[in-house]
């Protein structure tokens, strides 16, 4: 004993702080590129301790007697953990591409900026969207899901116990379609603005054919589309708290859909 730790105890940490560390790595914000990778691997360590004693026992129920069975358990663990944080990143996508989509009309798309965190290019617009919305996220204390469905893995899930089955593959299908469905819900007003604007445009050019309306539809794109924007900011923390709230349920019953 060490500490009053025996070896199992140490064991069952370390594979603890695994699954904890990969979902964090796989998960938005915790896991972004910004965050430096000592400080996940502290926040992982933090919540290990912090977690250990609400984690059922007996968690694990034998440990495998030589080293290959508890490295086979390790990799385990860590497909979990990073499939636990890809499904919780997947509830986040849909208000990227919202924002995309909606950029893209705007007009956003002729000059993109590189995203470090995101390793991808994005339009001006779906970056300022973004940092709106990762501060309505953790102003409102949304994060808090992720901490509560990290232990609602441990109470489903024992170590080493994934066992993919037919209801995880309808959850991931389900949970890949609504990034779509989420994105079009969100982008909605500034589409059907920016639907009537090009309307009107057209119709200008129909009646004025000398007045330049190729050059024009750049500011009023922008123009309409940043007003219809701003007018829908206050609806915005209702909406994520809905929308986070239908996913902590999607998110369960995918964990569910793994659990043995």
């Amino acid at each position: 004993m060490i500490y009053g730790l025996t070896v199992q105890d140490i064991l069952t940490g370390v594979l603890v702080f695994l699954r904890i560390g990969a979902i964090l790595f796989a998960l938005p914000f915790f896991g972004d590129n910004p965050t430096p990778v000592q400080v996940r691997i502290l926040l992982a360590v933090a919540l290990t301790l912090a977690l250990y004693p609400l984690i059922p026992q007996p968690w694990v129920a034998k440990f495998p007697d030589d080293m290959v069975g508890y490295f086979l358990l390790v990799i385990r663990e860590l497909c979990i953990g990073i499939s636990i944080g890809f499904i919780g990143r997947m509830a986040f996508d849909g208000i990227l591409m919202a924002a995309s989509v909606a950029g893209y009309q705007m007009g956003f798309s002729v000059s993109d900026l590189f995203m470090p965190d995101e390793q991808v290019q994005m339009n001006a617009f779906t970056a300022l969207h973004r940092v709106i919305m990762i501060s309505i996220f953790l102003a409102l204390n949304l994060h808090m899901m992720y901490i509560e469905t990290i232990i609602k893995t441990f109470q489903i899930i024992p170590a080493g116990g994934a066992l993919p089955s037919k209801a995880f593959g309808e959850a991931m299908i389900g949970m890949s379609g609504g990034i779509l469905v989420v994105a079009m819900q969100l982008a909605a007003p500034l589409l059907v603005a920016l639907l009537f604007s090009n309307t009107a445009l057209g119709l200008v050019a129909r009646v004025v054919p000398q007045f330049n309306v190729f050059s024009a539809s750049f500011q009023v794109g922008f123009f309409v589309g940043m007003t219809v924007y701003i007018c829908c900011l206050p609806f915005f923390p209702s909406w994520l708290m809905q929308h986070m709230e239908s996913s902590r349920t999607q998110i369960l019953a995918t964990i569910k859909g793994i659990a043995p």
